[in-house]
């Protein structure tokens, strides 16, 4: 049994906030790994915005070359539909639980090392979208697949979203002043 981390966003763009703070929950909750699941067709995003999947894809790879503990899946890049969440994790508890070998398994999610069906698993949220659960997809249901680390804003108290079953831990690290939607506002 392992602890597993699986940080989900649309990097739009992915930066050294994104990095350091998977690092810092990696260390702190002991993780065996970080994987980094961008989202294809983000369902609560704009897309005018939106840099196409593929290059988001391209970055966080880019991003993570190198970097031991972090690995990236393409598992909602390959989907045609907005990605929830809950999809994913269902997706991949899905591909665990079936009869076939953990080998099969790994080659169904398209991960590097497989994972085992008594892994715990970690899901990464910013504080602004922790705060917002309540309004995810089945968020009830989502809680009660993974424990949620959360990644502190600069000096704000966590809101807890109304959510059955809710587990999650804060990340103890400092904050970073960087935000993706900045990045893109001083690209423009």
């Amino acid at each position: 049994m392992v602890n597993i981390g699986l940080f989900g966003g649309t990097f739009n763009p992915i930066h050294i906030g994104h990095l350091k703070m998977a690092e810092a929950a990696r260390k702190e909750y002991k993780l065996s790994c970080v994987y980094f699941i961008p989202c294809g067709i983000p369902p609560h995003k704009q897309k005018k915005d939106l840099m196409p999947a593929k290059k988001r894809y391209e970055l966080v790879k880019k991003a993570i070359k190198g970097k031991k503990y972090f690995k990236i899946l393409d598992i909602e890049i390959k989907k045609k539909k907005p990605c929830y969440t809950i999809d994913t994790i269902m997706s991949l508890r899905g591909a665990l639980a079936t009869k076939q070998s953990r080998v099969n398994s790994r080659k169904m999610i398209g991960i590097a090392s497989p994972l085992a069906r008594n892994d715990i698993l970690f899901f990464l949220i910013g504080q602004d979208e922790f705060e917002k659960l309540h309004m995810w997809d089945k968020a009830n249901q989502l809680a009660k697949l993974v424990t949620f680390l959360v990644l502190p804003r600069l000096s704000r108290k966590i809101k807890l979203p109304k959510v059955k079953n809710l587990k999650w831990f804060k990340v103890h690290t400092k904050s970073i002043n960087v935000s993706s939607t900045k990045i893109r506002e001083r690209t423009k």
